[in-house]
């Protein structure tokens, strides 16, 4: 995933994620919940360090690293390594037939409704005839 599209996902900006990538920021928690539902983690704890000073949210000293900081490199590198050892490459296969599959039957459903159409049209076409015929025989419903 690029940084561009987790920022799509996280709804923020690119460059605000680059600060947080880079240490001069830090990530609000709502959107650490949401990184969360992204990366399918439950609990940071086993990416986490202890932090040695407290630093104000936003706004921290250029090189100064943060447990979000660490993280996000962690996810880095875990993307890498998935693409690398073809992970992502089967998630990408898998989901490209899943594709497929849905495409496959829309055509089919598409067939179907245009079936069901024509058989309406002739219903119709059947109803005015039946209609015409009572008229024409002085029969009023």
């Amino acid at each position: 995933m690029s940084q561009r599209e987790l920022a799509e996902r996280l709804q923020v900006r690119p460059s605000f994620l680059s600060a947080i990538e880079n240490g001069r920021s830090r990530m609000p928690e709502e959107k650490m919940e949401r990184l969360k539902e992204i990366f399918e983690i439950d609990d940071f704890g086993p990416y986490m360090i202890e932090e040695e000073a407290t630093v104000p949210p936003h706004t921290h000293p250029m090189g100064e690293s943060d447990t979000l900081t660490q993280l996000l490199q962690h996810f880095h590198m875990e993307a890498h390594r998935m693409t690398d050892e073809g992970t992502g490459r089967e998630r990408l296969a898998a989901l490209e037939e899943r594709n497929d599959f849905l495409e496959r039957r829309n055509d089919r459903l598409s067939e179907r409704l245009d079936m069901l159409r024509e058989q309406l049209d002739t219903l119709r076409e059947e109803n005015y005839a039946l209609k015409a015929l009572l008229l024409k025989n002085g029969i009023t419903l």
